[in-house]
Formats: structure tokens, C-alpha cells, sequence
């Protein structure tokens, strides 16, 4: 979060400032109503001007007398005036929250808590208030610094200094307290953090403040915001600090070098440098390619080995130059702001991009050129107004050599009447003159608002008459495009993505400018972007779009990792995997279709995405909000959502919300969905989120529910009606009842299918044999960096990798040989090729060393062999009882197919598939295959009898 004190630049009054701070808080004005109605009724076909006015939520005070809002003011008012020494104090303060999240009226009590005790306010006057609008959610807060009943030594109500006269700093360390004990996501590079065990705010060690030379004021920032576009200051400010850092390396060896004055000058002047004195100490000067001086003092460089009176000490008395004229300075410069490695690998990536780097190019140069046009414009009519000023100064200091000319013309008419008439002819001259300007002025902007609307958008993409009198920012001139205009979804998408934590660093120097990478199956989908420091990764990333970032990279500079730990696995899974093929069933990024679900299905789901999103490290509010907005995207309607938020929370399946914090919760979410399009809102979920949906969608369409307390199958009416209509069809058939739900091909969503029974009757599997061994289900374990994985002996380059549902499956002509779980760490073999078994027992091998088989004795027989074959150490779960007659002719065969399979390299073809069963018979099936288990504890794999070469 934000917090920011608005300075006060209008100048008013303390009265007027009072109430017009406080009607705003509390009724805030809507401004952008008549836009955004229109902006939305092309995304909805009725909607409420409820759902998108900025507005007013919750609102409390502190430290009055009165309840009420008017008497509030009169008495703040009336507080204020008791020191008449300070002339402006109150003060405002402005709170803002990203853009999922949602802070409730608790949590709100507790941050203007947190502020007043830094700000040393507990005693003083305040109001606030929670706004909501289309942007983010944000709070203002009103404080009179004026003490209400303690005096100073002058008799008067004292004037609180807050935060001790650092209000800045103390600000600063209420962000971070609020940051820490409540769960927001923290800005990068903060000043403070909070030390939870102290309870105190500290200094972060780490933290990269600018030099007092590149700060600019607040007015400048703020216009290069509202054009997205450098001013003149900070162009001038990085040039000349890029000269600044190319003169330090090279005044170095000129100083260790010259042994005198002349030697000095001479070495300097052959590279274009000048060094003069400046009144008591001296500069360096040099000439740029366009003839423009740049001057730097010479304390800068060296340490301030070369100022004056350091040289003076050296080689005597200042001797000036003799040179006449300057040659061009020739430097390497770099267009981009620079850090060192071992600055920039710990800076945080917001800080290692720009601005600029994050716009769509046809978008910002349209607005540039409208600008600029517009710009020739109002400075044309700015001074056609001056003229007419001027004019006016004339009249009034020529006013009586008029009247005595027109009463020598007129001599029967009296002085007082022709005064009159000069003095509306005046006046009617200066209306006219100023009209017609205006009309000028419109035409020109009405041309102008045509000719770039022809030539960028079609109508179909406008939201409503594009006018270009209306625009003074780069955010104004967004609000007349649709929101289904793909450059406008990529623009937006691009802004929210300006502080992705998921960040893949790799210093690069042979990059000069940052570039947008987009996705090769869709190319105007974004995924990334790039510079010299690494790829930023997007949250719509997935396994081929993360293998897309890593082909940009340079093969041989070093690689790291930083952002979530879901992006760190698929990354650490994607880096394991190079040698392979990865397939992505569902590039398409496909959602399930959740709108036949019942309610009492869509409350279970609504619960299993929101412990997804909290498992990620997602806040209470983002997780609810992201929840809701993922299942609005799946076909779930806004009243649903409702409904279902409401029951849950009645039911305690998700945090205690009272009313108005559910309230304030949907009309967020709501703002959302009203004001972007849905193809935008997709773009805020990663695979593994959409993953989530399909898993969801099979467990609840296909699956019976689970009773939570007694752990057993519970079927009701319809369902078991619905299940017999389902079964289980083989991948290359066509099955004739299948609806497609979104965009998925048939195939494609039965592979997925397929994927998830592997995948739930492994983990079901798993679960069942711990409940028969009375023991308690392993906590998830990953591979610590220190383990050594050995060289796979036989690469099994020829597999397909399909991540799926937390499982790495491994393909071999369009079949599941064996699949990797991540959470268990097994390695489960589904096809009974004794090649494919070879192969899994290597990746065994490779992975844990030694490994614990189990299975079936004819399994466990085939893996022996293998073993054996391979000096591979293996341990059974439960004693091989072999039949020697049975041992001596099962060696011989597999012998044979080991020799004639492995060393030979070819491949069983599989049977034909077997009659399709029905789901009932399925979950026979489930009971009587036994899965193949490796994990690193008990380092086991185990074989599943029953393969299902098919897929619903």
C-alpha cells in the first residue's frame, strides 16, 4: 500500500479547506459518471451508476464532541482558530491499496490507529473515510493539528508537530507497521521494515535512496505521469549523469598520469575536457554533439582528488589553459538508468524498469501526436488572448485621447453618451475577437478528434465521441477507447503488470532498450518484457510461455530466480526439462464452463479456489476478490457470487465478514467486472490458477462428493442419475454428447481429463495405503539446493513433458508411460513397456539413489531384472516370494525382451484399447490397481496394473 500527505496548493482559507475536505470525504464528487456509463454499456447491457461512482463507504471521526458531520466542521473550524501563528493546520493524508485489495472496516480502524501513534496524533481532531471507485480502494484522513485543550507558552492551543516534525518518515513507518501486521503486499525498495519481534519499525538496510540530483519536484512527476513521458529536466538530469559516470573513468588515468599543470590541460584537451577555475574552486567542462556546454564540479570525481586546492597541493599554483577551442566530448553513453551487478541483483525489478518501457507504442504515439497537434493549437489561441489583453491595456490607458476624438466627431452628442458607447463597442469588440477564437479552437480540435480516430480506431472500438478538447492526460485519452479494443486490454494489462514480483534475472549488457515479449500462439498477448537486467514475467504466465522468456536468454550468463514459489517450481521443473519436448494441453488457456453447477457445488468450489489463492501467500481480501473474479470469468454471475460469499460465511467455511465488509467486498468486485472486459480479467490468472478450475470442474461434474467428517463416498439423486450417463471413452474417438465448453477441442479436454484420474487415483491411492499403515500423510518436501542429482545414464529425451495438476507426466506416443508427483515426490508407472519401466527406475535412480519398490510381484520381478542389468540398488516395501521354477523362466524372458527392447531401443506397441468401462466399474478399477510409488523418504516406485490408455 501507499500512503501519501497531499500537499495544499489552492491557498484557501482554514474554514473553507475544512469543509471542502470534509464534504469530499463523505460525498465524494463524481466526475467520471458520464464517461464511464457510456464505457460501460458496451461491455454490459444494463448496469447500475452504483457500481461505478466513486463513493463513500465507511466514515468515522475522532476526538469531537458531536456525531454529527456538519457540527464536526464547525467545531474543527472553530479549534483551528485558537493559534493564530500557524496558517494552514490541517493536514491530509491519502491511503491507497492495490487493485485486489480490499481492506474492512476493522482493519481500517486498526491503520488509522497504527498512524496516530506514529504521526503522534492520538489526542487531535480527525475524520475518514473509505472511498471506493474504479481505480483502487483508498482512504482519506483529515487531522487539525491544533491540540483541542493543551496550550504552548504563548497561551494558544498548541500546534502539534506530527511524527516530531518528520511526518514524512513517519508515514513511512506506519506503511510497513500496516504492511506487516495486516498482510498487504509491501511497495519495493521501502524505507522501513517492520521487526516483529521488537515491535519497532527499522531502517532498511537495503533500501536505494536517489541522489539529491535526480529528485524532481512533485509538479514535474506529476505531469510526466499524466503524459507517460519524460520531461526535459530528467532527460537532462540522466545525460548528464551518464556523462558524469564516462568522465569519472576517464579523468582517472589522466590523474595518475600528468606530473603537471600543462600536462594536465594537455591530456584533458586531446579528449575534448576542459578544466577551469569557478570562483574559489573548479570545474571540468565539456561540449556534447549538439553544441550544448555541460559544466560539473570537480569535487564529483576521483574521490576529490582533482578539485582545486587537492591540485594546487600537488603541482603549485593554478595554471589556466591555453587552449582556444573545445573539441567534441566523444562518451559511451547508455540510454537506460545503469546499476552495478551487485546493485542490480538486489534491487527490487519495479526499480529496473521504466515507465516508458510498459506502454503500447501505436497507443502512446497516437496520443503524442494529438498532443502536440493540440498543443500548437491552445498555444496559437493563448496568444491571440494575449493580444487581446494587450489591446484592452491600450484602451484603458487611451480611454480620454478616445473620448475627445469621438467628441470632436460628434460634437452634439454629450461626453456622457459617447463614453457609453465607446465602452460597450470595447466590450462587444472583446467578445466577439475571444468567440471567435473559441470557434477557431473547436474546429481545429474537432478536425483533429477525426482525423485521429480515423486513422487509429475503427467506431466499433470507440467508446463514444472522441474529443480531443476533453483529453489532458494519456489516462483521459484512454477513457474513449472500448474496452474491447485489444491495445486498450493490452495497455491496461500492461500498467497492472508494472509490479510483478515474478522476476528472471540475468545481467545482459548486448540489450540497449527494453522489449515486450509476446506469446508466439498469440501475438497480441503479452508475457513479459525485457531488458538488460532480465525478463519480468507477467501473471498469465505458463510452462510454454515461461519456455518462450528462457529462449530470449543468453545460453551462458548466469540465471536467477525471484517471485512466488509457484513460479520458482515451474521454473526449477521447466530448468530440469530442457532436453524434452513440453506440451501445454491447453495453450489456449481455456476456463471450464461452472455455470450448470449446482450452489451447493459452486460453495465448494468457492472454498477450494480461496484456500488455492491463500496457499500462493494471497491476503484475505485479494484471495476472496481473485476467487470471485476467477469464477465470474468460469460463467458465474455477479448475484451468484453473492449468494455464495453470503452462504459460506454463514456456514464458517471462509473468514468472518459482517455485512457492510461483504458489502464493500462484492461492490469491488463488481467494479471490476463492469468496468474491464473479461478477456482483461483472465490475464490476472496464471496456468496454474486455470489448472485449479479444470480440477474443480472434473471433481464436481464427474466425480461423486466427498463427505469431509466420515471421509466416505456420499451420492445424491442427481448425480447418480448423471453418472451413468458418463463413461470412459477412448482418446481417438469421437464422443458424439460431448459439449465443448469454451474454446477446448474434444481432445484436448480428455487428455485433461485423463491427466486428472492419473492424478486423483494416485493421491486417493496414496492416501489409502497410509490409512492401512495407520500413519499420517507426509508433509510436502522439496530438494534442497545442496542435494546432488546424478547424471541420468540413458536420457529419456524422446518423452513429452505435459505439467499437469501438480503431476509431471511423461508421453510416449500419445500414452502416459509414468508421471512425477511434486507434492510426494513419487514416481508413478502407468504403462506396463518394459522400456518405459527402465526409464522411470533411471529417473529413480537419478533423483533418490536408492529406490523402495512396490507393487505387484511380477512388477517387482521386472524391476529386479532391470536393476540388475543396470547396477541400480533397489529395497522392496513388503518381501518378493518368488517360485524358483517361476524365477528361472521369468529371468529367461525378460532377459530376452531386456536385450531385445533396451539395448535394441525399440518400442512395444500397445494393445488395442479394451472395452470402455462405465464410471461404476471405475471405481472397481481403483480398488484393484496398485499404484507405483517413489518418494524421497522412503524412495519407492510402484506400478499400477490397470492402464488407462483412454480419456474422458
Amino acid at each position: 500500500m501507499i500512503i501519501k500527505v497531499i500537499p495544499n496548493t489552492l491557498g484557501t482559507s482554514v474554514e473553507n479547506r475544512i469543509n471542502g475536505l470534509s464534504d469530499y470525504i463523505h460525498n465524494p464528487n463524481q466526475t467520471r459518471i458520464d464517461y464511464l456509463s457510456d464505457y460501460i454499456t458496451q461491455l454490459h447491457a444494463s448496469f447500475s451508476h452504483e457500481l461505478i461512482s466513486e463513493k463513500c463507504v465507511y466514515s468515522n471521526s475522532r476526538n469531537f464532541l458531536d456525531d454529527n458531520i456538519e457540527y464536526q466542521k464547525i467545531e474543527m473550524s472553530q479549534t483551528a482558530s485558537l493559534n493564530t501563528r500557524v496558517d494552514d493546520p490541517i493536514v491530509h493524508i491519502v491511503g491507497s491499496f492495490k487493485k485486489f485489495e480490499v481492506p474492512t472496516t476493522q482493519e481500517l480502524e486498526e491503520q488509522i490507529d497504527i498512524l496516530s501513534k506514529h504521526l503522534k496524533a492520538d489526542d487531535l481532531q480527525m475524520q475518514y473515510a473509505l472511498h471506493m471507485d474504479t481505480d483502487n480502494v483508498h482512504f482519506h484522513l483529515i487531522i487539525n493539528r491544533i491540540h483541542p485543550y493543551r496550550k504552548n507558552n504563548h497561551n494558544e492551543h498548541q500546534a502539534v508537530e506530527l511524527g516530531d516534525g518528520w511526518i514524512l518518515n513517519a508515514v513511512h513507518r506506519a506503511t510497513a507497521e500496516i504492511e506487516a501486521k495486516q498482510g498487504w503486499e509491501p511497495e519495493p525498495n521501502p524505507l522501513f521494515i517492520y521487526n516483529h519481534e521488537t515491535g519497532q519499525c527499522e531502517k532498511n538496510i537495503n533500501h536505494i535512496s536517489n541522489p539529491d540530483a535526480f529528485k524532481i519536484s512533485a509538479k514535474i512527476r506529476d505531469q510526466e505521469h499524466r503524459h507517460q513521458q519524460k520531461s526535459q529536466l530528467r532527460n537532462d538530469i540522466v545525460t548528464a549523469g551518464n556523462y558524469q559516470a564516462d568522465l569519472e573513468k576517464t579523468i582517472q588515468p589522466i590523474l595518475k598520469d600528468a606530473n603537471s599543470w600543462q600536462d594536465w590541460h594537455q591530456q584533458l584537451a586531446g579528449l575534448g575536457i576542459l578544466y577551469e577555475r569557478k570562483r574559489n574552486g573548479s570545474i571540468f567542462k565539456i561540449k556534447t554533439d549538439d553544441q550544448q556546454s555541460l559544466t560539473f564540479k570537480a569535487s564529483l570525481f576521483c574521490n576529490k582528488q582533482v578539485t582545486l586546492k587537492s591540485l594546487e597541493k600537488r603541482w603549485g599554483e593554478f595554471t589556466p589553459h591555453h587552449a582556444d577551442q573545445i573539441k567534441i566530448y566523444q562518451p559511451k553513453l547508455n540510454t537506460t538508468a545503469q546499476h552495478t551487478p551487485h546493485e542490480s541483483s538486489k534491487i527490487s525489478a519495479y526499480h529496473l524498469f521504466q515507465n516508458e518501457d510498459f506502454l503500447v507504442k501505436e497507443l502512446h504515439d497516437a496520443y503524442l501526436k494529438m498532443k502536440s497537434t493540440k498543443d500548437v493549437y491552445s498555444q496559437n489561441r493563448r496568444s491571440k488572448y494575449r493580444d487581446i489583453n494587450f489591446e484592452n491595456e491600450i484602451y484603458k490607458n487611451n480611454k480620454s485621447s478616445f473620448l475627445k476624438q469621438l467628441q470632436k466627431k460628434f460634437p452634439e452628442q454629450s461626453t456622457d453618451t459617447i463614453y457609453t458607447l465607446l465602452h460597450y463597442q470595447h466590450h462587444t469588440d472583446q467578445l466577439t475577437t475571444r468567440a471567435e477564437i473559441r470557434k477557431v479552437f473547436l474546429s481545429q480540435n474537432q478536425n483533429l478528434s477525426q482525423q485521429t480516430s480515423e486513422k487509429l480506431f475503427d467506431q466499433n472500438f470507440l467508446s463514444r465521441n472522441f474529443d480531443s478538447t476533453q483529453i489532458t492526460s494519456y489516462a483521459d485519452f484512454l477513457r474513449f477507447v472500448s474496452p474491447t479494443n485489444p491495445l486498450l486490454i493490452q495497455q491496461q494489462f500492461l500498467f497492472d503488470q508494472r509490479q510483478s514480483k515474478n522476476f528472471i534475472y540475468q545481467e545482459n549488457p548486448e540489450i540497449k532498450t527494453a522489449k515486450i515479449l509476446f506469446d508466439s500462439e498469440d501475438h497480441k498477448e503479452p508475457i513479459g518484457i525485457q531488458n538488460r537486467y532480465g525478463i519480468l514475467v507477467f501473471s498469465n504466465y505458463s510452462i510454454t510461455r515461461l519456455q518462450q522468456c528462457l529462449k530470449n536468454l543468453h545460453p551462458e550468463h548466469e540465471v536467477s530466480v525471484r517471485g512466488s514459489s509457484d513460479f520458482k517450481n515451474l521454473f526449477k521443473m521447466l530448468s530440469q526439462h530442457k532436453s524434452n519436448e513440453i506440451q501445454d494441453t491447453n495453450k489456449s488457456r481455456t476456463l471450464p464452463a461452472l455455470s450448470e453447477l449446482s450452489l451447493e457445488q459452486l460453495q465448494i468450489g468457492f472454498k477450494q479456489l480461496y484456500q488455492h489463492f491463500k496457499t500462493t501467500g494471497e491476503c484475505k481480501s485479494t484471495a476472496l476478490i481473485k476467487t470471485g473474479l476467477l469464477l465470474n470469468c468460469c460463467g458465474i454471475k455477479l448475484s451468484q457470487l453473492t449468494s455464495i460469499l453470503a452462504t459460506c460465511i454463514q456456514k464458517h467455511q471462509l473468514p468472518q465478514l459482517n455485512q457492510d465488509d461483504q458489502s464493500i467486498l462484492i461492490e469491488r468486485l463488481h467494479n471490476l467486472i463492469y468496468t474491464q472486459a473479461s478477456k482483461l480479467n483472465k490475464k490476472y490468472f496464471n496456468s496454474n490458477d486455470i489448472e485449479q478450475t479444470w480440477q474443480l470442474y472434473f471433481s464436481l461434474q464427474h466425480q461423486p462428493m466427498i463427505n469431509e467428517k466420515c471421509h466416505t463416498l456420499v451420492i445424491t439423486n442427481d448425480a447418480s442419475q448423471h453418472l451413468k450417463d458418463l463413461t470412459l471413452i477412448p482418446k481417438n474417438k469421437v464422443n458424439k454428447s460431448y459439449q465443448q465448453t469454451e474454446s477446448l477441442s474434444e481432445l484436448d479436454y480428455l487428455q485433461m481429463f485423463e491427466f486428472y484420474e492419473y492424478s486423483r487415483k494416485a493421491k486417493l491411492q496414496k492416501q489409502q495405503e497410509l490409512e492401512r499403515n495407520n500413519i499420517f500423510t507426509r508433509p510436502k518436501e522439496t530438494l534442497k539446493d545442496s542435494d546432488q542429482i546424478l547424471q541420468s545414464a540413458s536420457p529419456i529425451k524422446k518423452y513429452r513433458i505435459e505439467y499437469r495438476f501438480g503431476e509431471t507426466f511423461y508421453i510416449d506416443q500419445e500414452k502416459v508411460a509414468f508421471f512425477e508427483s511434486k507434492k510426494t515426490l513419487d514416481i508413478t508407472v502407468v504403462s506396463q513397456q518394459l522400456d518405459h519401466i527402465h526409464d522411470a527406475l533411471l529417473l529413480a535412480r537419478d533423483k533418490f539413489g536408492v529406490v523402495l519398490v512396490s507393487g505387484t510381484d511380477d512388477f517387482k520381478r521386472q524391476v529386479q531384472e532391470i536393476a540388475r542389468a543396470t547396477n541400480i540398488r533397489i529395497e522392496f516395501d513388503h518381501p518378493l516370494v518368488i517360485d524358483r521354477q517361476v524365477e528361472s523362466s521369468a529371468n529367461d524372458k525378460i532377459d530376452h525382451n531386456i536385450v531385445h527392447q533396451i539395448n535394441e531401443h525399440k518400442t512395444v506397441i500397445p494393445n488395442s484399447p479394451p472395452t470402455s468401462p462405465t464410471i461404476e466399474d471405475q471405481t472397481d478399477l481403483l480398488n484393484k490397481e496398485k499404484s507405483t510409488t517413489l518418494d524421497k523418504n522412503s524412495k519407492s516406485l510402484n506400478h499400477t496394473n490397470d492402464s488407462l490408455d483412454f480419456g474422458f
